[in-house]
């Protein structure tokens, strides 16, 4: 495809995706009115925002308001994934009067360009906020792409990372010392902070995942995405003891693993287009030195993502290369000095004898 045709191509891709982002704002946006609405000169307010707040992970508007799925009027509706989580500030508790709540959404949009946020108060108002600086009174956020979504795209992207053969299972063929009663070898994250996660206030707690690259018998390419749905803000240490590579999966005994924040909004049978597309590229690695083909498949990765096919650009975390199979890190600093990382060995055993 020459240049031409290429920038046409993502163009399009482009428009159609700013398309799709504006009109889910306007569900987003519909739904928050809706809400207010409900909660105008109700004495429930108090047990909905705690409601909210109890919550251990954002809340499913279907759950916060069943009735919503029998209405219908213009521009609004919602996904399977439509949630609701809480702004509170430091200086507020649950117990505290929440007459000065607000529902607010998301802008449309790359976040880049937003100028302001939107939310209606309960006296049926309209109230304008700052993007960079989160407000000293408690918000609902009404969101399509968060939580929910999130887990969501992580399996959609393996599925097609698989039906594209850019990640194979294991397979006692391919790995003649790998049985399924025998266990397997895996790395443990056992903590993770960012000093950055890329992620303004009105999208809440940051929804972040990995690109674990590696490479099969014949230098072939295996990328497989991992959920990491605890990494909720920057500066905070985390704790997950979560196992984030299954060595069975790969050929040689070193990866590499690419963070990223993602901001909705991915369509991502491009994304794994895009991905099919760079990483294709390449042409045949058999015969490279392994480290070398690594690295050349995950630079590949990297500058397939982000690309044209956001509105709202999946921000680039950090990157930490070469991590070893039977290494223990131990507060390792990834390429960007963005993420801290440590992992231990481990391995698993078998329930099948």
């Amino acid at each position: 495809m020459n240049k031409f045709k290429s920038l046409i191509v993502a163009t399009v891709a482009a428009v159609g995706a700013l398309s799709a982002s504006n009109a889910m704002a306007a569900s987003e946006q519909a739904i928050a009115k809706q809400l207010a609405d409900k909660l105008q000169n109700s004495a429930n307010v108090n047990a909905t925002v705690r409601q909210v707040a109890n919550s251990q992970i954002p809340l499913l508007v279907n759950n916060l308001m069943p009735e919503i799925q029998n209405q219908r009027y213009i521009g609004a509706g919602t996904t399977k994934n439509t949630e609701v989580w809480l702004h509170m500030p430091e200086t507020r508790a649950l117990a505290d009067d929440m007459s000065d709540l607000v529902i607010a959404f998301p802008p449309a949009g790359d976040e880049n360009e937003w100028t302001e946020v939107i939310g209606y108060d309960l006296k049926g108002g309209t109230v304008t906020m700052d993007v960079d600086n989160a407000p000293n009174f408690p918000v609902l956020v009404v969101e399509d792409h968060g939580y929910h979504a999130m887990k969501d795209g992580i399996a959609k992207i393996n599925s097609l990372l698989q039906a594209k053969g850019l990640q194979k299972g294991n397979s006692t063929e391919r790995f003649d010392e790998y049985t399924p009663s025998a266990g397997y070898d895996a790395k443990k994250l056992t903590s993770i902070r960012l000093n950055n996660d890329q992620e303004p206030w009105i999208k809440g707690a940051a929804e972040i995942y990995s690109l674990v690259t590696g490479v099969l018998p014949g230098n072939e390419p295996q990328i497989i995405a991992v959920d990491m749905p605890y990494l909720d803000h920057d500066g905070t240490t985390y704790y997950p003891n979560q196992l984030v590579i299954n060595w069975s999966n790969y050929n040689y005994q070193v990866v590499d693993m690419l963070y990223y924040e993602a901001d909705g909004n991915t369509n991502y049978k491009e994304l794994v287009q895009a991905l099919i597309t760079a990483v294709g590229a390449i042409g045949s690695l058999a015969g490279w030195p392994p480290a070398t083909a690594l690295a050349e498949i995950t630079n590949r990765v990297i500058d397939a993502t982000p690309s044209s096919w956001y509105t709202d650009d999946d921000d680039f975390v950090d990157a930490c290369y070469t991590l070893e199979k039977g290494k223990t890190y131990s507060g390792f600093r990834c390429a960007g000095a963005n993420a801290t990382i440590s992992m231990v060995p481990f391995y698993v055993q078998s329930n099948l004898k």
